[in-house]
């Protein structure tokens, strides 16, 4: 359950005693219309990780460059998280490459596969559903979310430009495919993706 603390970043985290947690507020920042929300990862104490996405769920900052500007926010969200680490790493690693499947001894040399389609070649002929932005994903639209259903669906909608495949989206994100399956279903009944 999330509490809301009126303390500074400096006191709040003292107040925590050592405890992981997720703590949340919102910024505005100059440079952005709109509400952005920051967001500090804490672990037994320690901080991990500072960030702050844009109204659309896009990154703006992170590491010292969003502590520095949410030090001074006195109003933050809290919530206890003790595997704060793993929800850290599932919304901000970058996918790695899958491996190349080796040949067992004995295998025979895989066909000759055809060859890449050229560069040049249109978009649109292509047969993967390209899901296209309708409009931004506002704070409001994820109202009723949980902090992490929130967290997926803006990192799944920062995915969406309308030239990405739905299959391109769930190889470039480092979230299982039903999850990026569920959040596209869910952002296209929030009207905010086609």
């Amino acid at each position: 359950m999330d509490k809301v603390y009126y303390l500074d970043l400096q006191t709040l985290l003292d107040y925590l005693q050592g405890q992981s947690a997720i703590l949340s507020t919102t910024v505005s920042v100059p440079s952005v219309r709109g509400t952005c929300q920051g967001l500090v990862f804490v672990k037994e104490g320690t901080v991990l990780e500072s960030l702050i996405q844009g109204p659309n769920g896009t990154l703006l900052a992170s590491g010292a460059r969003a502590y520095a500007l949410l030090s001074s926010r006195d109003q933050w969200q809290v919530r206890i998280q003790p595997d704060v680490e793993q929800v850290l790493r599932s919304l901000v690693r970058p996918a790695l490459p899958e491996p190349e499947p080796r040949p067992g001894p004995g295998a025979r040399p895989a066909q000759a596969a055809l060859p890449p389609a050229s560069p040049a070649s249109p978009p649109s002929l292509s047969l993967t559903p390209v899901p296209r932005p309708l409009r931004p994903l506002d704070a409001q639209l994820l109202a009723g979310f949980s902090m992490r259903q929130r967290f997926v669906l803006r990192l799944v909608f920062t995915m969406v430009n309308g030239e990405r495949s739905v299959e391109q989206i769930k190889a470039q994100l480092n979230l299982s495919p039903a999850v990026v399956e569920e959040a596209l279903t869910t952002l296209r009944s929030l009207g905010v993706i086609s």
